[in-house]
């Protein structure tokens, strides 16, 4: 079965086990028939294409090519994830953009909101760093092997990118993924659910330890979002750690993977 069609139909038995656990935000945020079956197809669809999708196409055959068009498909999700925003907002017509994305502006909280969100990120990249050790040295006394830790080709190639284009990354990736995985699905999904998600939408990279650092990190920036009831806080912290991940880690990683190889 193609990805795409494996992907829809994962996303809809999911769906089925939400609707069944009483999760069914397409109709208890909408009044009508016709906005709760658009809202059901943009629930479906995204839960598809950002959640499922990584997960049926974990080491597709095909090799990239990783050029300036290549850098332009990187955003491909997150342009998905802002229209799939625009049009559930849209749709409700009953609270205000900044309401719905847990956004309300407070310029005298501002500023500590904003540092509170940079410790933290450093603070959720010791945790998941010390955590992903704990699991590796885990798996190790029990399989007396350690776990795949070779860098897909994507992952080199995005630590060769200019600043700019790893500074647009950051700010892309904390900005939309925060407004969807926190404001949006955590209110409805839970948190554990939330990061699960969170977690199978960086499957595709085939590597098991940096799949439980994601879980990790996004189970933090989620109870950081509950505490603070704000997405600032979040989104500054998942800035934070991609920013060490893209300008220290992995360029790191890359030429201990060279130096070694």
């Amino acid at each position: 079965m193609p990805p795409g069609y494996a992907a829809v139909l994962l996303s809809l038995v999911f769906a089925g086990l939400l609707w069944s656990l009483g999760i069914a935000p397409y109709r208890s945020e909408f009044s009508t028939p016709l906005r709760r079956l658009a809202a059901f197809v943009l629930w479906v669809s995204v839960l598809a294409f950002v959640v499922f999708l990584p997960v049926t196409s974990v080491r597709a055959a095909a090799s990239p090519q990783f050029d300036q068009e290549a850098f332009a498909v990187l955003f491909l999700g997150h342009a998905v994830l802002c229209l799939f925003l625009i049009l559930w907002w849209w749709l409700r017509s009953d609270i205000s953009l900044s309401e719905f994305l847990y956004f309300r502006w407070n310029p005298a909280l501002l500023t500590s909101r904003f540092l509170l969100g940079l410790v933290a990120g450093l603070a959720g990249w010791a945790i998941t760093l010390a955590t992903t050790a704990t699991v590796a040295s885990l798996w190790f006394n029990v399989t007396h092997s350690l776990p795949e830790v070779a860098l897909p080709e994507v992952v080199l190639w995005v630590t060769e990118l200019s600043a700019a284009q790893k500074t647009a990354l950051v700010l892309v990736a904390m900005s939309v993924e925060e407004a969807f995985f926190r404001a949006f699905l955590q209110p409805r999904l839970g948190l554990l659910l939330s990061s699960v998600c969170f977690a199978l939408s960086h499957l595709s990279y085939g590597l098991p330890l940096l799949v439980v650092g994601v879980f990790v990190i996004s189970l933090f920036l989620g109870w950081l979002f509950r505490r603070t009831k704000h997405l600032l806080p979040s989104m500054i912290a998942h800035g934070t750690f991609d920013a060490v991940q893209l300008f220290l880690v992995l360029p790191w990683a890359a030429k201990q993977a060279a130096y070694f190889s």
